[in-house]
């Protein structure tokens, strides 16, 4: 049997490395599934690693994305899954959602830029069957919540940048100060923000639209499946499409009676 501590100490640093590859959510679910006998610790590992104010913007994100395919393994039937976990992931989600869209110590609202993650997520899982009408309904309250105390935020420091200020030696260390906030820490409106985090984020964004666009086009490998579905999403013939028909069979005859006369030419 594994050491409590040490699965606990994996689990973190796996959470810690979630990124948008597909492998990586994977591996961090296996994990999990694979130690499902310390359900309740693992779980409450996400926990804590939300509501640690050292993890950044990027992974609460990337955690919000991971729990989506947690749940997807951990419905399956049999050996291969687990419920409880999924049972636990409806239970705390309103908790996780406060976690993945704080940013910042002292539970800041931070720039709000995961509340779309979200509700994305949360979306999903609601057509997956993982959360009822009334954990979505409690979600957005906390959400909307958020959005308010954000712009309210937003809305007092431009406020405050905004005030008269008579002392012309107050306004150059006032600009100075800005100048440095925003050059040297890398801060508008008292927010952090992080060049190199926010390339990570466009990076990790770009992945998952990509798998997403393949997911669109992927079929079953049932070649009649497919059939019926193309002929039931097919329209009727009208009279346009019999025009249609019309030129690029003329346009066929036309290109081979040219390729024939080039024949012609060449034997002679």
């Amino acid at each position: 049997m594994a050491d409590p501590f040490e699965v606990r100490m994996r689990f973190i640093q796996l959470l810690t490395h979630l990124s948008a590859s597909q492998t990586a959510s994977l591996k961090t679910a296996s994990f999990a599934l694979k130690h499902r006998d310390m359900d309740e610790d693992l779980h409450s590992c996400i926990l804590e690693s939300l509501d640690s104010s050292s993890t950044s913007m990027n992974s609460r994100a990337n955690i919000m994305y991971f729990l989506e395919h947690f749940c997807d393994m951990a419905m399956k039937s049999g050996t291969e899954g687990h419920v409880p976990y999924v049972e636990m992931v409806k239970r705390d989600m309103v908790k996780i959602v406060h976690g993945v869209v704080t940013e910042g110590k002292k539970g800041g609202t931070g720039m709000g830029a995961n509340i779309k993650v979200a509700r994305k997520v949360v979306d999903n899982l609601k057509v997956k069957g993982v959360l009822d009408d009334t954990n979505v309904k409690s979600v957005e309250d906390e959400l909307r919540r958020k959005e308010h105390e954000r712009s309210k935020i937003v809305t007092e420091e431009g406020g405050q940048d905004d005030r008269p200020d008579n002392s012309r030696h107050e306004k150059e260390k006032k600009h100075e100060h800005k100048h440095v906030s925003r050059s040297k820490e890398g801060k508008i409106n008292g927010h952090k923000v992080d060049k190199r985090a926010i390339e990570q984020r466009i990076e990790e964004d770009r992945e998952r639209n990509k798998r997403l666009r393949e997911s669109v086009w992927a079929v079953n490998g049932d070649d009649e499946e497919e059939l019926n579905r193309l002929w039931e999403e097919t329209s009727d013939l009208n009279e346009d499409d019999y025009v249609i028909a019309r030129e690029e069979a003329d346009e066929r005859a036309q290109f081979a009676r040219y390729h024939r006369a080039l024949l012609q030419e060449a034997g002679r």
